[in-house]
């Protein structure tokens, strides 16, 4: 389907906060979009079931389908956070990880109080690699490039089986749940969605 400024804008709050319900006046709230502009931008995406919408009228992200268009929005994000000066480092990261890496599917993302914060007190990076025994292996690879750089990272590195299990526990505090509300992926948007449907299926 085709998204216009207003819709993107629309998806952009609801890929941040995958696992959230919103009231309309909320989402025109966020962002500080009129309610009628808020709700002709919604209508096409609650059509193409990309946003859901419960009995009491609450809207959420359908996860399970339109990855491609997910994934569209996610590195909207991303850019707009990378385009930002005091950024720029984790770009320079990001790109240097996303290049040297030998694997073919990953998930590479920054998470916690970067997203939400003014002033982090860490840069909190996870690496999702798709086999369990590849783990420590990258967490060398990802720890010698952080310590090329004079930030506060702390990396983590999971598989694909951690992945399922944690998001089995919903109710759990873990990094997934933590990461589904609070998250800009800078590389393989559309496998993590594929990993959020299966998991929390």
């Amino acid at each position: 389907m085709y998204l216009n400024k207003s819709t993107v804008k629309v998806l952009q709050l609801f890929t941040g906060h995958i696992t959230e319900s919103f009231a309309l006046r909320e989402v025109a709230r966020r962002l500080k979009m009129y309610v009628s502009l808020t709700h002709r931008a919604i209508q096409p995406l609650i059509t193409e079931k990309i946003v859901l919408q419960d009995k009491h009228k609450f809207l959420s992200l359908n996860y399970k389908i339109h990855h491609e268009t997910f994934a569209f929005v996610e590195y909207l994000r991303r850019d707009e956070l990378l385009n930002k000066v005091k950024y720029k480092d984790i770009a320079l990261f990001a790109e240097e990880v996303i290049t040297k890496i030998k694997e073919d599917n990953f998930i590479l993302l920054v998470f916690g109080s970067t997203i939400d914060s003014k002033k982090p007190r860490d840069i909190d990076i996870l690496l999702i690699v798709d086999n369990t025994n590849k783990v420590d292996f990258h967490e060398k690879f990802l720890h010698n490039i952080a310590s090329n750089y004079d930030l506060p990272f702390e990396e983590r590195v999971i598989s694909f089986e951690s992945v399922y299990e944690m998001l089995a526990k919903r109710d759990e505090m873990n990094v997934m749940n933590e990461i589904l509300n609070k998250h800009i992926i800078l590389y393989g948007a559309e496998l993590f969605y594929r990993l959020i449907q299966r998991g929390r299926s």
